[in-house]
């Protein structure tokens, strides 16, 4: 079509070019954020794009599981049927969405932005058909950006074409008219555009006739949206497709991380595997943003803070700042502290209910506290949804995160120690023995606000029972959040030490630093992983390790092709000789680990010599490969040989090649049978000094368990014996066992111990 302007003719084709020119030459659909608040730091959409995961609701149906806890007691939610898209493709086929309204909604930094780049840069991939060749144009308006006016047709020209073009408003408006249904419009942020611009009566195409459908009601309309604005738009027209963006899977996050740190493979695999040992920052990291602010903060300082109050501080700082840029850095801190302590004062009351703890919130808990709500919401600090219990509506309030919740709830606890002491003490009384592991979070949080409030929680810890390992863990743990010295005094010394992720490792070397040694007869075990080994090289070198009982470090090889035992080797040599004593290492090829078996067996040998004990444990590994380890350490002196899930039928008698040293020897859920039984007594001499056998989850007879119970009676050291789930009676079982070896009792059902 050809319309005649001031200028001359002008054609349909003319406003496609303009509107792609200004995507790619504006660089508008070409780039996204590198960075979550320096909006000119920018990177490529074609390189730096993940896939998000999309549900999209089924239109009437619900269903009634979730079963939430309000003040007036337990109410079962009528939540929406989802189905899951494979791709963002699926968005424009009509055939799955059914719909040419669209609800995209979200939280805060869940990339629904980001979604709407990738979408407006197919206009330039894909040339004149962009989106599955359905639409002649793509029109994406920022409604952020609409501070003054409502109406699109002033956001096409404000935003999208050049201050050059000859293109009027009249002549933009007739080609829309014209070509209404191959059009897409992307409005973006409705949550953001200010209530009076929405609520105007001026302007053609306003955003509020767009929404209630009563113009463009052919063109394909995308709204972005947090989640307390979605009863607002389907109050006006019902028939939307809602479309739900959860974030990132494991899989994209990881990817992503990856492509966030290209220049140093092995610093994105640390974080991916830091993430992995941390359920709590692990599960968070799906959220695009945050997935964007821990890569940061990792390329800058090569790992995360050591105190989770500080992350998590940078975390609200970052989400209360993209909204807030009318104000100075002092007014901001003071207004967001402000807006977290009303936030903390309802979060806390949910976290200590004496029902359970509670997630969920109806509105009207914040009555006192409004302004707070409102604002908590634009932020994105918490997220408002309307939904159906019955008959009943509730409008009801969440927080980004639970981990968000506790922060907030521990940021009010420390204020009100501020202002009230016995107020503090009172709450702190409501954690008691049966509830202080569930408020883990919730106390490291307050001890990394205040010392004070840190030295009242460990007096209050420690009343319950000061020995308990868990407890003394936690202890640990907030005393590293609290950053204090002197603290370190009011932890009990510990008999027994576990450590199972990089936060107990960073707790227990800052304990180690500060408390007085030595720990006399501690046993310590730690699990480790690559990026963990300068704080295990700190902590095997504390004066304070001196005197331990022992010392077990279970190494787990990584994923990584590159990973080899070198970096262990080199953290044992620069350990001298009297802090190795009593030294347990187990190496752990998991069930994804990279080895190379001429690498793995020359590090073992050459370990073997730095170390008292060695031991080497493989999860559901091929039989090739296990054998070939086995005859690469031929003569190599192994405490431990752990196998798990890999298939060893007629291979047990390879194990010759390193049993003679072994004193504990697992084989779970290797298919054993009757036949290896005799390959087992055959490595299994008179005299052998094993400890224990583990033969969990084989198939064996009566008979051939009578043959190893008698071959076991000329082992004099056996003190385990691990035979449960072999297809036996429990019963024939214990009836065997006590009469070959009596001096072994039952503990549970198939466990023998003498």
């Amino acid at each position: 079509s050809e319309i005649t302007g001031l200028q001359g003719p002008y054609t349909f084709e003319c406003l496609q070019q303009q509107i792609m020119d200004s995507y790619m030459y504006k660089q508008i659909a070409t780039t996204i954020p590198a960075h979550p608040v320096l909006q000119s730091r920018n990177v490529g959409i074609e390189e730096f794009f993940v896939p998000l995961q999309l549900i999209k609701n089924i239109p009437g149906k619900t269903e009634s599981k979730r079963l939430v806890t309000l003040p007036e007691g337990k109410i079962f939610l009528d939540e929406m049927q989802f189905i899951a898209l494979d791709s963002l493709d699926d968005l424009f086929n009509p055939e799955i969405v059914k719909e040419i309204k669209i609800l995209l909604f979200g939280g805060a930094g869940t990339g629904k932005s980001t979604l709407l780049v990738k979408i407006a840069n197919s206009c330039i991939t894909l040339s004149s058909k962009p989106l599955l060749g359905r639409f002649d144009l793509v029109l994406w308006i920022k409604l952020r950006q609409m501070q003054q006016s409502s109406c699109v047709l002033d956001a096409i020209f404000d935003q999208l074409l050049a201050q050059s073009t000859k293109l009027t408003k009249h002549i933009v408006k007739e080609f829309i008219d014209d070509h209404e249904s191959r059009i897409a419009l992307l409005l973006d942020g409705l949550d953001e555009i200010p209530s009076h611009v929405l609520q105007s009566k001026e302007g053609v195409y306003r955003v509020q006739d767009i929404l209630c459908n009563r113009v463009l009601t052919k063109s394909f309309v995308l709204i972005t949206t947090r989640p307390h604005m979605v009863e607002y738009v389907l109050r006006g027209h019902p028939k939307y497709a809602q479309v739900y963006t959860c974030g990132f899977t494991s899989q994209d996050r990881d990817q992503y991380i990856r492509l966030n740190l290209p220049d140093d493979a092995d610093m994105g695999e640390a974080l991916i595997s830091y993430l992995k040992t941390n359920e709590n920052l692990g599960e968070m990291s799906k959220v695009p943003i945050i997935s964007q602010m821990m890569c940061l903060v990792w390329k800058n300082q090569k790992s995360l803070p050591e105190r989770i109050t500080e992350l998590f501080g940078k975390f609200a700082e970052v989400l209360f700042i993209r909204r807030s840029e009318d104000v100075s850095d002092q007014q901001q801190m003071s207004i967001m502290m402000s807006i977290i302590n009303g936030l903390g004062h309802v979060a806390l009351q949910g976290l200590l209910d004496s029902r359970g703890e509670r997630l969920v919130f109806d509105k009207t808990e914040f009555q006192d506290c409004q302004s707070c709500l409102d604002e908590g919401c634009r932020v994105g600090f918490v997220q408002q949804e309307t939904f159906t219990s019955g008959v009943d509506v509730k409008v009801l309030v969440t927080f980004h995160h639970k981990s968000i919740q506790e922060h907030f709830a521990a940021c009010h606890l420390a204020k009100l120690l501020e202002d009230d002491e016995n107020n503090f003490c009172h709450q702190l009384k409501q954690i008691g023995p049966g509830k202080v592991y569930e408020m883990e979070y919730l106390l490291r949080f307050c001890c990394g606000r205040s010392r004070q409030a840190a030295g009242l929680i460990l007096d209050h810890i420690q009343e319950m029972q000061p020995d308990e390992r868990k407890l003394q863990r936690l202890a640990r743990l907030f005393l590293l959040e609290s950053g204090s010295e002197e603290l370190a005094t009011k932890l009990v010394r510990p008999t027994s030490v576990k450590c199972t992720s990089n936060e107990d490792m960073k707790s227990l070397c800052f304990y180690l630093q500060h408390v007085t040694p030595p720990l006399e007869g501690t046993t310590f075990r730690m699990h480790v992983r690559k990026h963990e080994l300068a704080l295990l090289s700190e902590i095997l070198a504390s004066d304070s390790m001196e005197s331990a009982k022992v010392k077990v470090v279970k190494y787990r090889l990584s994923e990584r092709e590159t990973e080899e035992l070198s970096g262990l080797e080199q953290t044992l040599g620069v350990v001298d000789e009297h802090h190795r004593a009593r030294l347990y290492i187990l190496v752990w090829i998991a069930a994804k680990s990279w080895f190379d078996v001429g690498r793995v067996s020359h590090s073992l040998f050459r370990m073997q010599e730095q170390i008292d004990r060695l031991g080497l444990v493989m999860n559901q590994r091929s039989p090739h490969e296990v054998v070939d380890l086995w005859k690469a350490l031929k003569g190599c002196r192994l405490d431990l040989l752990g196998l798990t899930g890999t298939d060893l039928h007629a291979q047990v008698r390879d194990v010759s090649h390193i049993s003679s040293s072994l004193r504990v020897l697992q084989l779970s859920a290797c298919r054993l049978v009757d036949d290896d039984v005799k390959d087992l007594i055959s490595i299994l001499p008179a005299g052998h000094g094993l400890k224990w056998l583990n033969l969990v989850n084989n198939a064996f007879s009566l008979d051939a368990m009578r043959a190893l119970t008698h071959q076991l009676q000329g082992l004099p050291r056996l003190r385990l014996l691990s035979l449960s789930e072999i297809g036996l009676d429990p019963e024939l079982i214990r009836q065997v066992v006590s009469q070959d070896l009596p001096r072994l009792k039952e503990i549970e059902e198939g466990e023998f111990q003498a």
